[in-house]
């Protein structure tokens, strides 16, 4: 069966849907999904990804060690960086004599740190995109510091930091593409006959790369988010991969589904699981009301890829959400 062909079908089997609930967004990958050689997980998840604007993946796995699609050990590492993350830099806009929380002195913006919300205590930490290095063939091992999403953040991470972070975007980078792949290659020139070029792939490139990547942290005492999109243009795709379990007190996010009549979804994921979502679909981080839990969860921005007439590859960050700011590097 051609990629068209399951396309079709797999999308007839989306369209169906009565209701919108978290099962209807929900994709469980098998537990052979790095082996499965049809990928149709990856095509059911971009359709539903194309049809609501937002799809969670999960893994089948019974055992409670690895519940998530990325393991626990993965996982508790990135937790750990991210906390250690927000520390440094937090200790660093002390000494500048401002406030590290942004309850007093308001929202700020550093090239390592990000207090966007008035009422503080939400940050958005960049990071280096450590994953898979694109311009060598889609699937080389090989990683090291891209100036690619992000660039180069500032003050660079501790080894620590750096190993937990290389560890999880290597295992993102396992798992996104392929979904990825099977949502924009069904457009123009991908989607052909041949059942052995299903995607981007056989090019030797994925149609996506990283534009910005991440951690979102959610302390204890956070206020709502407005409604909002991260942007208003198409081929962009948000991962989140929540590095704790998720319930209503942490400040999960909201997301608006739905053409006319609106429904509100909040996904409760565990920890290793991934959710993805359109740049342009409606959402909201929750206010955090929890006695003293920190909720964390790392991010990428990936972007779809464009080939010039030159056959080269053009990449960007993604200047929305991340213009030019001032580092903490030499504090």
């Amino acid at each position: 069966m051609t990629l068209i062909s399951r396309h079709m079908a797999i999308a007839a089997e989306v369209t169906t849907a009565t209701k919108i609930d978290t099962d209807t967004i929900s994709v469980t990958l098998p537990s052979n999904w790095r082996t499965d050689s049809e990928d149709d997980w990856s095509i059911q998840a971009a359709d539903i990804l194309n049809r609501y604007g937002v799809v969670a993946l999960s893994s089948s796995s019974s055992n409670d060690s690895n519940s998530g699609l990325i393991s626990t050990q993965t996982i508790e590492r990135a937790n750990q960086s991210a906390i250690s993350r927000l520390q440094d830099m937090q200790s660093r806009i002390v000494r500048r004599g401002v406030d590290p929380y942004g309850i007093e002195d308001g929202p700020y913006r550093f090239a390592e740190i990000i207090c966007r919300d008035e009422g503080g205590l939400r940050y958005d930490v960049p990071l280096p995109w450590l994953g898979q290095d694109d311009s060598d063939n889609y699937g080389d091992s090989n990683t090291n510091n891209r100036k690619v999403g992000s660039g180069r953040i500032g003050a660079p991470l501790t080894g620590m930091e750096s190993e937990g972070v290389m560890a999880l975007h290597k295992a993102m980078d396992e798992i996104v593409p392929h979904v990825l792949d099977a949502l924009w290659s069904r457009d123009g020139e991908n989607n052909d006959d041949d059942d052995d070029d299903d995607d981007g792939r056989r090019n030797n490139y994925s149609c996506s790369y990283v534009a910005a990547a991440g951690f979102l942290i959610n302390k204890p005492g956070s206020n709502s988010q407005s409604w909002h999109k991260d942007g208003p243009d198409e081929g962009f795709i948000d991962c989140f991969v929540p590095l704790i379990d998720l319930n209503s007190e942490l400040g999960p996010t909201s997301f608006l589904l739905g053409d006319e009549d609106h429904v509100e979804l909040v996904p409760m994921l565990n920890k290793g699981s991934i959710l993805l979502f359109d740049y342009r679909t409606m959402h909201r981080g929750q206010a955090n009301t929890s006695e003293a839990t920190t909720r964390t969860l790392a991010y990428a921005v990936y972007r779809r890829r464009e080939i010039d007439e030159n056959g080269i590859k053009k990449e960007s960050g993604d200047v929305h959400n991340f213009p030019a700011a001032l580092t903490l590097e030499y504090d």
